[in-house]
């Protein structure tokens, strides 16, 4: 899923050669007192229950993971999951601070790939390199691995697993729907005349219109074009960020990278930072965002989301909190709307990872190292992926002839309160989903077991079950059959390929200028969005910059620069 932190981090590395993957096999049940793990040749004893401390920069939640994936790992390996979350706990940065001055981060630790090279040079994580051969589900991703970790330590061995591996090829996209454009719901859009959106004042225009003629949902509660939150903030405003990427660039630390290949500062005055932060301060001024944006969670947009309340999406994920095939029907799903003179930058399927990788603390007893590699190869298996991605079979899908048919209940487990049984776990399905909410297998990789993507909404029934009334509609007056097919034809979109390696670490003069230039950015974003009027927004524009050159951010700038070359130079290798 896609609820978890979104981050500049589809980075680079220096590929030549396709990576072909191996083979292996999936991992089956953990057994009792001195089993031997799943892949048949590690002695792994499950007697004690084992509480892993698991830190982890991709979740949202913060405590012992529940519900009915923590039954399954509770079952399955004796094991819970005490996840340590440093964008939930407050001070992330003090939190990793402190814990790596213990020398203990975490048994399992997910980290940016900067951060983990960092403790790899620090002596905090496990050498996997003489173990990962007896892990078959982990070997199928074998040369992404070493490839990434070439550029770790001494470049001999094995230290962390990239997350979101496919084995898809370095330049394909797979996905149905693109990540990050417009999505309106298409009764709406309809409602108000389904007009040509030419540019982003077109689609305030039309938001406009919209949110006049539905101030309040059906429950009688405030309604509002766009809705955003704080708390995904990292060096910049998420929100913002994820934006600019309509207009051909995308966020990297304190710069903005190009789909011409291009750097440009973050502050620079014709980018598509500040040409964003202008799409949402003229959004204000119009009325169309809600009052409650800089103070509330991401979880309170969720709830949003869910009664029809935010008339605006900006990421593919966020369809799960409303669309149905019902819906569909109906004429209500939310779905793309192009707007004519955007230059999507989209990154490829991320073959060799996403920025963000896996391992395990040097810490940990022998014993209960082979208890987390039998756990994250489990984790890499087809039964891990499947359930990491669609849920459990007979309450989220069912299996007719090899074929997988999302239930109602799977159907509306992101938009509706889906109980699940007691024997399974109980609780809400949501509340229970997997909490760690960063996978070693991408989505779009191919389950061996049906030879289809292990994303359900990518499963030939559930293409099927989504042409509905507003799908068709959408496709008869665009000429497309979903929006990476319009996009593509009309030449509104480049798909950067994605490649993955460590990038350079920040020394400690940097770090400090990062994070004083990330909080002034931060908060003089937030209150350009609500300036009081044009002149102010622009003044606010000039006295962050001027705030910023005071703080070092020239050297910051030349630092990212160049840390983001290499990437540059591997995307143009990679095509």
């Amino acid at each position: 899923m896609r609820s978890k932190k979104l981050t500049s981090l589809a980075l680079t590395a220096l590929m030549t050669a396709s990576l072909l993957a191996g083979c292996g096999s999936e991992s089956g049940k953990a057994g009792a007192t001195g089993d031997k793990s799943a892949n048949g040749s590690v002695e792994v004893n499950h007697d004690e229950l084992y509480s892993v401390d698991f830190y982890d920069v991709a979740s949202n939640f913060q405590g012992v993971q529940p519900g009915w994936y923590g039954k399954i790992v509770k079952d399955k390996f004796n094991m819970e999951l005490n996840i340590i979350a440093p964008q939930v706990a407050g001070d992330g940065a003090a939190l990793y601070q402190t814990r790596c001055a213990a020398g203990a981060l975490g048994d399992l630790i997910i980290l940016d790939n900067a951060d983990m090279q960092e403790c790899v040079e620090s002596g905090l994580v496990h050498d996997l390199t003489d173990v990962l051969s007896k892990y078959p589900n982990l070997m199928k991703y074998e040369k992404q691995i070493k490839q990434f970790n070439s550029m770790m330590g001494d470049g001999s061995k094995i230290y962390a697993i990239p997350l979101e591996m496919n084995n898809n090829g370095p330049t394909a996209y797979k996905q149905l729907h693109v990540y990050s454009y417009p999505r309106m719901g298409w009764d709406m859009y309809n409602e108000v005349g389904a007009p040509e959106l030419k540019n982003t004042d077109d689609l305030l225009d039309c938001l406009s219109a919209i949110q006049k003629a539905h101030p309040k949902n059906d429950k009688g509660d405030n309604a509002y074009a766009i809705s955003m939150w704080k708390d995904w903030d990292s060096q910049y405003m998420e929100n913002v960020a994820q934006l600019t990427k309509w207009y051909g660039q995308e966020v990297n630390g304190s710069v903005l990278i190009g789909t011409d290949n291009s750097i440009a500062p973050l502050t620079d005055e014709k980018g598509a930072y500040r040409k964003m932060l202008k799409f949402f301060f003229d959004a204000n001024q119009r009325g169309l965002i809600d009052p409650d944006s800089a103070t509330q969670d991401w979880n309170s947009v969720v709830s949003k989301m869910q009664d029809k309340r935010v008339y605006l999406y900006w990421y593919s994920w966020q369809y799960g909190f409303w669309n149905s095939p019902a819906k569909g029907d109906e004429g209500v799903n939310y779905v793309e709307i192009p707007v004519a003179d955007t230059n999507l930058y989209q990154t490829s399927d991320t073959y060799y990872g996403d920025g963000r990788v896996i391992a395990i603390g040097s810490q940990v007893s022998d014993e209960n190292f082979n208890r987390l590699m039998e756990f994250l190869d489990w984790y890499a298996s087809p039964e891990g992926v499947q359930l990491q991605h669609a849920g459990t079979e007979g309450l989220i899908y069912t299996v007719k002839d090899g074929k997988y048919t999302l239930t109602e209940d799977g159907l509306n487990r992101f938009s509706a309160e889906v109980t699940v049984p007691e024997e399974l776990g109980g609780g809400n399905w949501n509340d229970g989903n997997n909490q760690i909410n960063q996978w070693i297998v991408a989505s779009c990789d191919i389950n061996p077991d049906t030879k289809e993507p292990y994303a359900s909404d990518m499963w030939d029934t559930s293409i099927e079950m989504n042409k509905t009334k507003t799908t068709n509609e959408w496709s008869k007056k665009f000429d497309a059959k979903d929006d990476v097919d319009y996009l593509t034809k009309n030449k509104m979109m480049t798909v950067v390929p994605s490649i993955n390696i460590a990038l350079a670490i920040d020394s400690s003069d940097i770090s400090l200028i990062r994070k004083q230039c990330g909080d002034i950015i931060k908060d003089a974003s937030w209150r350009m969005v609500f300036a009081k009027d044009e002149a102010e927004f622009n003044k606010q524009w000039d006295d962050m910059t001027s705030q910023l050159k005071g703080l070092g951010w020239d050297d910051l700038v030349k630092f990212d620069t160049e840390k983001y070359q290499p990437m540059i130079d591997a995307r143009k290798a990679a095509k």
